[in-house]
């Protein structure tokens, strides 16, 4: 690890850094003292970009900074003086406040007669307004006194943060420099009930509001060179440090090759359009674009050796600076927010600073259970509430993911997701521009409500989703049966059994949607048997090296030893469908850790006895390891990978006495540091 890449990774501090050279033209001559030497000007008032941000400006109309950026110079923020406010001004600014707080009767008529025009010209409109979700007003956390790297900073994965747990988490009002929550969907025609003009709460969502529709009620407005108005709002801080045509690409990269994008959870054709794009916080796009700079091939990514570690180092400070749930507690959370946890969330996760992205992931579910994105709002826009549905489940995705991965226990429970549809749109379906059928109008919908065990299609949420809802239950048996205190008795076996039964309804549908040898299907396949390992209680890799090799021989271990070796064949199907792995790389890691440890325990027991199948086996999973290690590097599966190899190279040179014994030693010291015993915490070293 470098340092810079470690240094991605620390409390965040947000620098700006600005060309004292303009790349064009000429600068303007500065006035000289007599011997020669340049005289130094201070300058009265800087313009409002400069003064956003806290660049040096020359004081002119237009400044240089804004010239060679190609930013807009005004000077009409207000000009305001230093030290308390005389009587006189205090007394005359509360009478001009006055005067203007009381209307007289032609304006308020005037008024009447506007706002019925309005109401009149929205109500034949083909333009609709998210509202804004949440208004939560619970402040249990202020990090000014908890302190900001005490968030940020931790490697411990093996507990969640308390302080995020109950951090309050917030969004800027709609009265702010930042974008709603909810964007304006495009295809729906508008509803007085569900968007009134003004911002009151709908009877029955209580805390919900809407914004003014006629805010963004023009076609958006692009510098010259940007593709996405979208990235408007934030293109003057992005080119301080990144050439124009860079967060346009980024954006792009960001739906199309990105391994960082666990699930689609806003549409393609919603961001990306050039006449009316969704609405985003400043802190959402940041997160859009940090995560696409890690894959991005852009030409100034690959321009130095640290172009693209200085790119993502920037954005993620901007991103943090900009979350204002995190840093503003006053202040209510949103989607948009809930959506830039999880991009920090995934980035942090895939790489060596695993456990830290548990303090991401804690303040993405807290937000979302704050939201009640776990419960179907009517009276909203589709594509809001399908947004909402996918970001709450790719949420109970990642919670049973890291449930295993960390050792943990769950986040999120099945009781909590049993009132929300599943995506009610095919990935295809939601990256095009079509418009979404309400649920209510769906005749098969009700089928999709709450958890579910059977496979629906072949994106995430189809065959994904419900194999992670199996996952839970596997976790929370492992955790009980692991209690201190607590005696599960003869419950422990019926509790198997019915998880049993879930994997079989699971592999039954499986079969039934037969996709030709689709590479998803045998990703599911993989999964499938890995879990029937899982559930066997064979998780632990220590324990298995430890084993008694009285274990070979039970009825047990030979089932297991039959779903390792299919678990392997589908591996060997896969990488000759998708030889990079990059099919969802940020998940398949760990099931390919826990598929491998049964091999590894063979291997190391049996040594030169092993039959020729297991050595193929063992093989194929060493291969998918290094493939992934080239996708997705991570330590544990080097150090897997690295043990696994020995293990093979020794098994085929005959090694025995001390030599073999040390070789054991080495293992049982490297897959140590991966405990999912009682207070392991997992890949959380």
């Amino acid at each position: 690890m470098s340092p810079a890449e470690a240094r991605s990774f620390d409390v965040p501090f947000i620098e700006h850094d600005v060309p004292s050279v303009p790349p064009t033209g000429a600068r303007r001559k500065s006035s000289s003292s007599a011997d020669g030497r340049s005289i130094r000007r201070r300058i009265s008032r800087a313009c409002d970009q400069c003064n956003q941000l806290r660049t040096k400006c020359d004081g002119q109309h237009p400044c240089l900074h804004c010239v060679e950026f190609s930013l807009q110079c005004d000077y009409v923020r207000e000009r305001k003086k230093r030290g308390k406010a005389s009587k006189r001004e205090l007394a005359e600014q509360a009478a001009d406040e006055a005067l203007a707080a009381a209307p007289t009767e032609e304006d308020t008529n005037q008024n009447d007669i506007q706002d019925s025009e309005l109401v009149d010209e929205d109500d034949h409109s083909v333009d609709n307004r998210h509202g804004q979700v949440g208004q939560f007003e619970d402040p249990t956390f202020d990090l000014a006194t908890n302190g900001l790297s005490n968030f940020l900073v931790g490697t411990d994965g093996t507990q969640q943060d308390s302080s995020v747990s109950t951090l309050h988490l917030s969004h800027a009002s709609p009265s702010s420099h930042m974008s709603p929550l909810i964007p304006p969907p495009r295809n729906a025609p508008i509803s007085q009930a569900w968007y009134p003009l003004s911002s009151t709460s709908e009877p029955g969502l209580p805390g919900f509001s809407f914004p003014d529709l006629a805010m963004n009620a023009l076609p958006l407005s692009s510098p010259s060179g940007v593709r996405y108005p979208v990235l408007n709002e934030v293109l003057p801080q992005l080119l301080t440090f990144m050439p124009q045509s860079l967060p346009g690409d980024l954006l792009e990269t960001y739906f199309s090759r990105n391994i960082y994008c666990l699930a689609p959870l806003l549409r393609k054709s919603s961001i990306l359009s050039t006449f009316r794009p969704r609405t985003c916080l400043a802190s959402l796009l940041y997160s859009l674009l940090l995560s696409a700079a890690h894959t991005s091939d852009h030409p100034h990514m690959t321009s130095s050796p640290s172009a693209r570690l200085d790119i993502i180092h920037r954005l993620r400070d901007l991103c943090v600076s900009s979350l204002r749930p995190l840093l503003h507690s006053a202040v209510p959370g949103t989607l948009d927010d809930v959506m830039a946890y999880v991009h920090l969330g995934t980035v942090t996760s895939a790489s060596e600073f695993k456990g830290s992205s548990l303090r991401w992931w804690n303040a993405a579910w807290t937000l979302a259970r704050e939201l009640k994105l776990n419960i179907e709002h009517p009276d909203l826009d589709g594509e809001v509430r399908e947004e909402m549905r996918r970001t709450w489940w790719l949420l109970f995705i990642v919670d049973r993911h890291l449930g295993l991965c960390y050792n943990r226990p769950l986040a999120i429970l099945d009781a909590q997701c049993m009132r929300l549809y599943h995506p009610l749109t095919t990935d295809e379906e939601w990256a095009s521009d079509a418009v979404i059928t309400p649920a209510e109008l769906i005749p098969d919908a009700a089928t999709k409500l709450g958890v579910s065990y059977a496979v629906t299609g072949n994106g995430i949420f189809g065959f994904f989703l419900p194999i992670m809802a199996i996952l839970g239950g596997i976790v929370e048996l492992h955790h009980l049966e692991q209690h201190p205190t607590m005696r599960l008795g003869t419950t422990s076996n019926e509790l198997r059994g019915h998880l049993s039964t879930c994997l079989d309804v699971y592999e039954r549908s499986l079969n039934v949607h037969n996709d030709n040898g689709g590479v998803w299907q045998f990703y599911a396949a993989h999964l499938e048997h890995v879990l029937k390992i899982l559930l066997a209680g064979y998780c632990d890799p220590l324990d298995l090296l430890l084993a008694s090799d009285s274990l070979l021989a039970t009825t047990e271990f030979i089932a297991c030893t039959t779903h390792a070796l299919r678990a392997a064949d589908a591996v060997g199907r896969i990488l000759t469908l998708d030889p990079e792995l990059t099919f969802m790389p940020f998940f398949f890691g760990v099931y390919l850790l826990h598929g491998s440890f049964v091999w590894l325990m063979l291997v190391d027991k049996l040594e030169s006895d092993v039959a020729e199948e297991v050595r193929d086996a063992c093989e194929t999973v060493v291969r998918a390891h290094e493939v992934c290690i080239v996708t997705l590097n991570t330590e544990y599966q080097r150090n897997f990978r690295r043990v696994m190899r020995g293990a093979l190279v020794g098994m085929r040179k005959g090694i025995e006495g001390i030599e073999r014994e040390e070789g054991r030693r080495r293992r049982r010291e490297i897959v140590g540091l991966y405990r999912w015993c009682a207070g392991g915490s997992g890949l959380a070293v």
